[in-house]
């Protein structure tokens, strides 16, 4: 056969295929599962495509782990002198550095301490950004509690093994910041949860991580780079400077430099699981057939999220078919189809994510993400309306998602208390709840207008501020602070005007935190008090059948994305996993070592 009868019997094909499909359902589109033989070979030919993932591998995308030694202030006696050790001489440097006076004085004081901090810097961060503080107390430390303490600038590092010698890199973030103690978070017995603890946002990046792709060495040319630059290109491009240019730099025949689309900044791994999905080389009557197996295998559960990708991977030229699969009956592929769609800013995304946000849990990450990432109208609506979902962790995600979209919203942006915190107030049908964040930035969120305390006999908000009811209607909060005069406020017994006297008598958040669970604890609140809830990447979605094709082969690695996620909590910790799409070029998360500051604690 001729090339140009096989090219004619293609688009007669093609013809016939499109007019099925408009006009009624393919065999895939049916009740009964496809002939396994059939699938599978419509699977493999779809996969013969070259695509950037198979010549070239990411760099730069990973989250980079920084640590280093500072010194704690303000802590009421329960610090402690440091001992001898290289981590001491370390600190000593650092205080020279910042020109400290007195510096052997303040070390033996009992309002100090010496601790090791560190944190977590996401791939694509830039100069200025902000990520949490992880600060621990090293062994042999006598410090009892870091509660109420503050970190001094700390200049933080990579720090590697390398030969068996410690090496460390450029100063990559700078950290201050007041200390909340696990044991704020926890209710437990353990004693080290006073001394560890956590600044929320306290780092700040001070080196921007550049990414890209490094192409691998039998494919290295540059004319191959210039075809990846030209593809990625194809579909991405943003604005430098006010002028519009793509997202890819060819450097050299192995290398690619990326920037990060704003569609994608708060979710990188799906930028770049995207990236790699994009086809190299393909002729627009390849992409018109392969696009007629995508729109297949998108109805089929299994592959349905591979084809997803891999559609939003083409860009517009993809919207039909997937608008057609958030039509499906089956969940799976209606949620798949549509968070493709979000990320392409189409506006019939919204009501598909929303249902998914609100009934399937294992789905609701990773839809707030999608609709942050709209700009359309349709995605603000779908957020605002999931701020009256009963559970906790719904209306703080949307929240937050409604947050990164647009932090200047007037429903948003709030007030900064005490110069140091976030909050905000939040009309809801639901049930009231006073939300404590955990990571990203510290904001407390009131769910529910007026809500109310009882006023109680007495309360504590902290060791220095006391809450005591006047009567029925009025409260007096008082602040006691060593060698000056008592100071006292009084407010009435709303929870608004209680966490502004508590802050205008100098409490900062650690001080309303403790408020609101006592209060909670006593019986004085009705409200629920939650601290870090956000929506899981752990669950996962059940089907109700099993289908006979292996699910494994097509796998989607999930990875949570940087708005949702916790570094610093352990359960969200890097566990290896299997590569996206089957993909031997997609490096599985690197695993995390035994503890903090492994190394470092050594030296002890």
């Amino acid at each position: 056969m001729s090339h140009a009868q096989a090219f004619q019997r293609r688009l007669t094909w093609l013809s016939v295929f499109v007019f099925c499909t408009n006009g009624c359902s393919s065999p895939l589109f049916l009740a009964q599962s496809p002939d396994v033989g059939e699938f599978e070979k419509l699977v493999e030919e779809e996969a013969t495509t070259k695509f950037v993932g198979d010549i070239a591998s990411p760099w730069g995308d990973r989250w980079l782990k920084i640590e280093g030694v500072a010194l704690v202030t303000q802590l009421s006696g329960t610090g402690s002198n440091p001992p001898p050790s290289p981590l001491l001489e370390q600190l000593k440097k650092e205080m020279q550095t910042h020109e400290v006076r007195g510096s052997r004085e303040a070390l033996a004081s009992t309002d100090t301490a010496m601790v090791m901090v560190g944190g977590y810097i996401p791939p694509g961060a830039q100069k200025g950004d902000t990520f949490d503080l992880k600060v621990v107390v090293p062994p042999r430390s006598r410090t009892e509690s870091l509660r109420g303490g503050w970190v001094m600038p700390a200049r933080m590092r990579q720090v590697m093994m390398i030969e068996s010698s410690l090496h460390s890199g450029n100063v990559a973030g700078i950290g201050q910041g007041e200390i909340l103690v696990d044991a704020l978070f926890e209710t437990s017995d353990d004693e080290t949860k006073e001394t560890q603890g956590r600044v929320i946002g306290g780092g700040v990046v001070m080196q921007p991580r550049q990414f890209g792709l490094g192409i691998f060495d039998e494919h290295s040319s540059v004319r191959t780079s210039s075809m990846i630059g030209a593809a990625i290109n194809e579909r991405f491009h943003h604005f430098d400077r006010g002028e519009q240019s793509g997202v890819a730099k060819p450097l050299r025949d192995n290398q690619v430099e990326l920037a990060l689309h704003h569609r994608y900044k708060h979710n990188f791994d799906r930028y770049k699981y995207v990236i790699l999905n994009i086809a190299v080389g393909e002729t627009p009557a390849e992409r018109s057939v392969r696009l007629l197996k995508l729109d297949r295998m998108l109805h089929e559960p299994i592959t349905a999220q591979r084809a997803a990708i891999r559609l939003e991977a083409i860009g517009d030229a993809a919207v039909p078919i997937l608008r057609k699969g958030i039509a499906s009956s089956d969940p799976e592929v209606r949620f798949y189809a549509a968070e493709a769609l979000a990320y392409l800013d189409q506006p019939s995304a919204a009501e598909a994510l929303y249902d998914a946000a609100r009934v399937e849990r294992a789905f609701r990450w990773r839809a707030m993400t999608a609709l942050a990432a709209m700009e359309h109208a349709t995605a603000q609506d779908a957020l605002v309306k999931l701020l009256d979902s009963p559970s906790a962790e719904t209306r703080y995600g949307a929240f937050r998602a409604l947050r990164a979209n647009d932090p200047s919203d007037p429903l948003v942006s709030g007030q900064v208390l005490n110069k140091s915190f976030g909050y905000h107030t939040i009309g809801s049908k639901a049930d009231p709840v006073i939300h404590f964040s955990k990571s990203k930035r510290p904001e407390i969120v009131v769910f529910g207008h007026g809500q109310r305390i009882d006023p109680p006999a007495f309360l504590f908000a902290g060791k220095e501020i006391m809450i005591k009811a006047v009567d029925r209607e009025k409260l007096k909060v008082s602040s006691f602070k060593p060698g000056e005069e008592t100071e006292s406020v009084f407010c009435s017994p709303t929870v608004d005007d209680l966490i502004h006297a508590i802050v205008d008598l100098g409490g900062g958040y650690q001080e309303v935190l403790v408020a609101m669970q006592a209060a909670k604890k006593g019986g004085y609140l009705d409200a629920r008090v939650e601290v870090g809830a956000l929506p899981s990447a752990t669950r996962s979605y059940h089907r109700e059948e099993d289908s006979s094709v292996a699910e494994s082969r097509y796998h989607v690695t999930d990875q949570i994305p940087a708005m949702f996620e916790d570094r610093l909590d352990e359960t969200q910790s890097d566990k290896a996993s299997d590569d996206l799409l089957d993909s031997p070029n997609i490096d599985a998360p690197e695993p995390t070592d035994e503890g903090w500051f492994a190394r470092m604690k050594g030296w002890f």
